[in-house]
């Protein structure tokens, strides 16, 4: 079998937080290390760098000022930076599922790949029904 050659990735330098270069290297060296990573991944990758490094922008902002701020007629309101830790946060899951790094979605991906012989519950309800005809 030949072996695949090593995707090069570098990370945008907007991404100030150390943990979502770390996560984002990581996950890269990954999917390096098993062949799956393509070319097409590296926009992907970028985007899910940039929300992971919003949403934690936002983070420092919430636990620093508050989830509330006075407007500029006095009323208390919800800070737009928790709009943006929700939007951010959604983006980031959203491409961390189709990487597998949920729970959920591992569990997915692994039974896909580790099931291409192997026959689904319908194929073998379909396959009874045909044997007792």
């Amino acid at each position: 079998m030949e072996k695949k050659k090593k995707i090069s990735f570098k990370l945008p330098e907007t991404i100030k937080h150390k943990e979502a270069r770390k996560i984002i290297s990581d996950l890269v060296k990954q999917l390096n290390d098993r062949g799956q990573l393509e070319i097409a991944d590296i926009p992907q990758l970028h985007r899910m760098a940039t929300a992971y490094d919003a949403y934690l922008e936002c983070v420092e902002v919430l636990a620093q000022d508050g989830m509330t701020m006075k407007n500029l007629k006095g009323e208390c309101v919800k800070r737009p930076e928790a709009n943006l830790l929700k939007e951010n946060w959604s983006q980031y899951l959203e491409l961390a599922k189709e990487y597998g790094l949920t729970a959920k979605s591992k569990g997915q991906i692994k039974a896909m790949n580790a099931g291409d012989n192997v026959e689904s519950p319908l194929e073998a309800y379909l396959k009874g029904k045909k044997e007792t005809r």
